[in-house]
């Protein structure tokens, strides 16, 4: 008996020695990860301008970044919000020249706190929209604190900073429903447009239609509202952006069940190409205001680079 216990001993601390190499392992593949990533992103040429679409989980945090700008677009969950911060230090970003918190919902605000503390935030745009919950008292809180000039979202209203424009598109009206209350805006550069989504479902995204038409709301890339929601992404407002890529930012196998058949088959009848946080991890984008590729970066660290329009 005392052999086969010693026998036992011996093939668990062998198991463990395999499953600590097996750990270490794929430490060093996140880390590598990271590291080709983040090298990646940091290399920003002159006259391109970037928008990252982070993997923050079942949330939205997305940065746009040029060579003497940066804007944020919501800053995820209160989980993540570490990880971003991180991640927006090692691209070199200090100062962020505005901050839009699409509504007040945690998986789209959750790290706000963070980012007002972390860097100095320039300017902030938000919807006119209050709620009860400690994720939104704590970013009203940094805001006062930080002493942030804040905005509210209003149709029309443009935001310059330099080559870049930021136009609000919504909310067209005040809604019942907080998702569509969210800050829908659209970020030019060059003759490439891009539309954030935040969480605006079909009577916002209707109201929308009827209040720009056709020329404003033509875009080249479009980030999908509310996560591939069925309630968001109508035909409608795909017939009218006609993206070309579409980007999805979702937990993987959320209890949701982010993104819904729905929204994926509206996005193919659209013919856009459709990239997902939780299929593809962190998804950049890089324009020079002409053409369009994109780049995405898987768990592995999967590199692609491919000329998309042009």
């Amino acid at each position: 008996m005392a052999r086969t216990s010693k026998h036992l001993r011996n093939r668990g601390g062998r198991r463990f020695k395999i499953l600590l190499a097996f750990a270490l392992a794929a430490a060093i593949l996140v880390v590598i990860a990271a590291t080709i990533a983040v090298d990646v992103a940091r290399r920003i040429p002159d006259g391109v301008l970037r928008a990252y679409f982070i993997d923050v989980g079942q949330g939205d945090a997305s940065v746009i970044l040029w060579n003497g700008g940066c804007v944020v677009i919501d800053a995820g969950t209160e989980a993540s919000a570490e990880r971003l911060s991180i991640y927006l230090r090692k691209l070199g970003v200090s100062e962020i020249d505005c901050a839009v918190f699409t509504h007040p919902h945690s998986d789209h605000i959750g790290g706000g706190d963070d980012i007002l503390a972390d860097f100095t935030v320039k300017s902030v745009v938000m919807p006119d929209c209050v709620v009860d919950g400690e994720s939104y008292s704590e970013l009203l809180y940094y805001i006062e604190k930080e002493g942030c000039p804040t905005y509210m979202a209003t149709p029309g209203d443009e935001y310059s900073f330099g080559d870049v424009t930021m136009t609000v598109l919504g909310p067209y009206t005040e809604y019942d429903n907080e998702n569509d209350m969210s800050a829908v805006v659209k970020v030019t550069y060059g003759d490439i447009d891009i539309i954030y989504a935040g969480d605006a479902e079909a009577r916002a995204e209707y109201d929308i239609i009827e209040f720009w038409g056709d020329d404003v709301l033509d875009v080249e890339v479009l980030k999908v509202g509310h996560h591939g929601s069925y309630t968001s992404t109508t035909e409608e407002f795909l017939a009218v952006t006609t993206p070309e890529l579409a980007i999805i930012s979702c937990g993987r196998q959320n209890e949701y069940g982010h993104p819904h058949s729905k929204t994926l088959a509206n996005l193919d009848k659209a013919g856009a190409s459709v990239y997902r946080t939780d299929e593809d991890g962190t998804v950049i984008i890089e324009t020079d205001g002409v053409n369009v590729w994109r780049c995405v970066m898987g768990f592995l660290g999967r590199l692609y680079r491919v000329d998309n329009k042009g």
